[in-house]
C-alpha cells in the first residue's frame, strides 16, 4: 500500500476514537476538563541526571506506570479499549486496517532507560539511546490489538499526527481501505523535558497562549486514537473534510515569524474543500505560549482571514503533546462540536497588545459549519484541518 499525495476534498467521518491525557482517561473526563476552559496547573519533575538538579513544568498523566516500555503500552491500551468499545472489529478487519502514527518520542524513554541500566553495570561500554526507533507503537498494536495492517510513521514534530490525519483521509479517498487507524502517542521522556528546557522554551508555571504575560510551553504526554472511515460528503455528524500542509525553509527551526506559510497552509485548506475565509466558523490554535509561536500564527491568521473567527488554544488544559496533538486536539474539538461547545482558550487572560489577537475569553456555540484546526512544527512543517459539522 502507498501512501497518495494530497488529495481534492474528499470527507471521512470519525467512526470511533479514544484519549488519555493530563486531563484524565477517555472522552468524557478529557472534555469536561476542557470545556471547563481553565488552565491546568503543571506538576514539577526533576531531572536528575544534570550536574545540577533541574526542576521542569510537566503535564503528566496520573496512574501510568513508572516503567517506560509499561507506560508507553498502558498509555496506548487505554486509548485503544476506548475506541474498540466504541466500534469493535473483529479479527479479520484489524488484519487489514492500515495505521497511521505520529509522535515525536517514540519509544526514547525506553531506550534511555536501558542505557541508565547499562551505565549502572558497564559504564565504559553503555551506548546512550540503544534500541530508539520507529517500531515499539506499531508492535505493541501487532501483539496486543491484532493489527496486522500497512503501518506508516509520521515525525514531522508537532504535525505528526494531523499529517497522519491527512495521509489516512488521503488513503480512503483513493479507495485503499474502507477504515484507517491513525494513533498519537506522546509518552514522558528527559530528552525531550531536557531539550526544551536547554532551549529555554519551557514556561515558569502554567501555559498562557496569546497571552501578554506568555513566557513558555508546558510539555505533557497522552495517547489519542481515531478510526476514520470512508463516507459520502451527505453524512451527518462532525466530518474530516480536508486539509493541507506544507514546510517552511525560513529556519531549521521554525516557520518564517511574518505568517507568511502559516497564512498559506490555512488557505490551502479553505481552497482544497472549496471554502473561503467568511465560511469558517471558529479556529482551534496551534496556541503554544511561546512569544515567537504565538506571534507567527497571530501574523497568519491575520493574513488569512480580513475579520477573524472565534479561536482558542487547548494546550494550557492538556499541556503541549508534541507529535500527538494533531489526534488529541483533534478528536476533543469534534466531541466539543458535536455537544454544541467550544471551550474559552484556558490560560488567557489578558490581550497582547503586540499580537493584534484576542483569543476567547468565553466558550462559543458550536453549530452547523466547518472548523479550522492548526499545527505548527518545529522546524517549519505546518498543517491545517478542516472539520465540517452538518445535520
Amino acid at each position: 500500500m502507498t501512501v497518495p499525495k494530497q488529495q481534492a476534498c474528499v470527507p471521512a467521518r470519525i467512526t470511533a476514537s479514544g484519549i488519555v491525557s493530563a486531563l484524565g482517561t477517555g472522552k468524557a473526563d478529557n472534555l469536561q476538563g476542557l470545556l471547563a476552559g481553565v488552565g491546568k496547573t503543571p506538576e514539577r519533575l526533576s531531572l536528575p541526571h544534570f550536574e545540577e538538579p533541574v526542576e521542569v513544568p510537566y503535564y503528566g498523566v496520573q496512574g501510568a506506570p513508572q516503567s517506560a516500555e509499561a507506560r508507553l503500552h498502558w498509555l496506548l491500551d487505554q486509548a485503544m479499549e476506548e475506541l474498540l468499545a466504541e466500534q469493535p472489529l473483529s479479527a479479520a478487519q484489524r488484519a487489514e486496517i492500515p495505521v497511521f502514527i505520529g509522535s515525536s518520542c517514540w519509544g526514547i524513554a525506553i531506550a534511555e532507560e536501558a542505557y541508565r541500566q547499562q551505565y549502572r553495570e558497564h559504564r565504559e561500554t553503555a551506548i546512550p539511546l540503544p534500541l530508539d526507533g520507529f517500531s515499539q507503537i506499531s508492535r505493541h498494536l501487532q501483539q496486543a490489538w491484532g493489527f496486522h495492517g500497512a503501518d506508516f510513521a509520521l515525525n514531522t514534530a508537532c504535525t505528526a499526527t494531523a499529517n497522519a490525519i491527512l495521509s489516512a483521509r488521503a488513503a480512503l479517498a483513493t479507495g485503499q481501505a474502507e477504515h484507517a487507524l491513525i494513533v498519537g502517542l506522546e509518552a514522558r521522556n528527559d530528552t525531550s523535558l531536557a531539550g526544551f528546557y536547554g532551549m529555554q522554551l519551557l514556561a515558569e508555571g502554567m501555559m498562557r497562549p496569546f497571552d501578554r504575560q506568555r513566557d513558555g510551553l508546558v510539555l505533557g504526554e497522552g495517547c489519542g486514537a481515531i478510526l476514520l472511515s470512508r463516507c459520502t460528503d451527505q453524512q451527518p455528524g462532525t466530518l474530516v473534510w480536508g486539509g493541507a500542509s506544507n514546510c517552511d525553509t525560513f529556519s531549521i527551526s521554525a516557520s518564517n515569524p511574518d505568517g507568511s506559510t502559516i497564512a498559506a497552509v490555512m488557505q490551502d485548506a479553505m481552497a482544497t474543500c472549496g471554502l473561503g475565509p467568511s465560511d469558517i466558523r471558529a479556529i482551534k490554535a496551534h496556541g503554544t505560549a511561546t512569544p515567537l509561536n504565538d506571534d507567527g500564527e497571530a501574523a497568519g491568521m491575520k493574513r488569512a482571514f480580513k475579520t477573524l473567527p472565534p479561536f482558542f488554544s487547548m494546550k494550557a488544559a492538556l499541556g503541549h503533546t508534541l507529535g500527538s496533538c494533531g489526534v488529541l486536539e483533534t478528536l476533543l474539538m469534534a466531541e466539543a462540536i458535536e455537544l454544541g461547545r467550544l471551550p474559552a482558550s484556558a490560560g488567557f487572560s489578558e490581550t497582547d497588545p503586540g499580537l493584534g489577537v484576542t483569543p476567547m475569553s468565553e466558550p462559543v456555540e458550536a453549530g452547523p459549519g466547518n472548523y479550522l484546526l492548526n499545527f505548527f512544527g518545529f522546524g517549519g512543517n505546518n498543517a491545517s484541518l478542516i472539520l465540517r459539522h452538518q445535520h
